[in-house]
C-alpha cells in the first residue's frame, strides 16, 4: 500500500500547478468518494474517532500520536485505514500522504498493559497475538467458555445513534479459528436506534452466561475475505467498528 508522500513527477508538477484551497479538507468525504483530495490549508481527519486538523498534505506516524496527545509516541502501534483495504501499521517515522486517495483515519494503540490493571476471566485459553492485542486495546475484557470460546469486550462504545453508550460486545472464538475466519458480533445489552428505525439482522438472540446477547449478522464478502495469516481477532474488531460507523452513516 502506498502510503509515503508523493514521489510520481507528473503529480508534483500538477501540484505546483494547483491552486491552495482556503479551507479544511475532510479526508473522510473524499475518501468515500474515491477522490483524492486537493491542496489545502488543512486537512481534518480522525485518530481513535476524535477529529483533527494538519496544516500539511504529509504526516509522520510519530506526528499523529503527538496530535492526539499520545505520548510518548513510542509506546503506541499506529494504523491507518485506507478506503477499501485493511488497516496498515505506520511506523513513527513513516510519511503518509493525506491526499492520497482513500486515506481516511488513524488507530492507536498502546503497546503495554498498563500497570495493575485488572482484566477479568481467563476461562479458555486464546492465542498469544490475541491476547497481547486484547490487553492493550484499552477495554477490560474476558475469555469464557459457555458452548464455544467467547471474547468479551465490556465498556464497547457505541455511536451515538444507539439507544445506548457503550455494550459488552461478544466474539465468537470458531473451532478451527485462525484458520477458520471469526464472524458476526454479539452485544449485550440489545441496541436498538433511537431514531426508531430498525437494524437489519439483529433478531436472533444468543445467550451466554445468563445473558442474552444480540446477534448482528454481518458476514465478510468480496474483496474482504478473511486471509488466515493475516486476519486475526484485532481485524475483526477493527472491522466491528466499522460496522457500527456503518449503521450510524445509515
Amino acid at each position: 500500500m502506498h502510503i509515503i508522500g508523493n514521489e510520481n513527477p507528473a503529480s508534483r508538477i500538477e501540484d505546483l500547478l494547483e491552486g491552495i484551497l482556503d479551507e479544511i479538507i475532510e479526508l473522510e468525504v473524499y475518501a468515500k468518494e474515491g477522490k483524492r483530495p486537493p491542496l489545502a490549508k488543512g486537512y481534518r481527519f480522525k485518530i481513535n474517532d476524535k477529529s483533527f486538523v494538519w496544516d500539511k498534505p504529509c504526516i509522520t506516524g510519530r506526528e499523529v500520536l503527538v496530535l492526539a496527545g499520545l505520548t510518548p509516541p513510542e509506546n503506541y502501534t499506529l494504523r491507518v485505514k485506507l478506503a477499501g483495504h485493511k488497516p496498515q501499521k505506520v511506523e513513527l517515522d513513516e510519511k503518509v500522504d493525506l491526499r492520497h486517495p482513500g486515506t481516511e483515519k488513524f488507530r492507536a494503540i498502546r503497546k503495554e498493559q498498563t500497570d495493575g490493571e485488572v482484566q477479568g476471566r481467563r476461562d479458555a485459553p486464546l492465542l498469544d497475538a490475541d491476547m497481547a492485542f486484547l490487553e492493550v486495546y484499552g477495554h477490560r475484557f474476558d475469555i469464557v467458555k459457555d458452548g464455544s470460546t467467547w471474547a468479551i469486550l465490556h465498556d464497547f462504545q457505541v455511536p451515538s445513534c444507539f439507544d445506548h453508550k457503550s455494550v459488552s460486545l461478544a466474539i465468537r472464538i470458531e473451532q478451527g479459528y485462525p484458520m477458520t475466519p471469526l464472524d458476526m458480533l454479539y452485544v449485550y445489552p440489545k441496541l436498538s436506534r433511537i431514531d426508531g428505525r430498525e437494524i437489519p439482522q439483529t433478531q436472533v438472540e444468543q445467550p451466554i452466561e445468563g445473558k442474552i446477547f444480540q446477534r448482528w449478522s454481518r458476514h465478510r464478502s468480496g474483496a474482504n475475505l478473511w486471509v488466515p495469516g493475516v486476519d486475526s481477532l484485532e481485524t475483526h474488531v477493527f472491522l466491528i467498528e466499522e460496522i457500527f460507523e456503518q449503521e450510524a452513516s445509515r
